[in-house]
């Protein structure tokens, strides 16, 4: 039996943008053009690439909260 249950890959655009808020980080995959979904902790979570791209496309990611005018 497995000390660490596998975790599902996150899917959505929302859920990358959780784990941002809590501190996670998208960063450069092991493979060109890959990215990395990244905790806290510097852990990786699992997430799809359409995922990471929309979340790190949105200005949430980058602490830019305003509206456009």
């Amino acid at each position: 039996m497995s000390t660490s249950p596998r975790q599902d890959p996150l899917t959505k655009k929302s859920q990358v943008l959780l784990v941002l808020l809590a501190g996670g980080r998208i960063a450069a995959g092991h493979r060109p053009g890959l990215l990395q979904l990244l905790g806290a902790d510097d852990s990786p979570i699992p997430a799809w690439q359409t995922a990471l791209k929309a979340a790190q496309a949105s200005p949430a990611q980058s602490g830019d909260t305003h509206e456009p005018q």
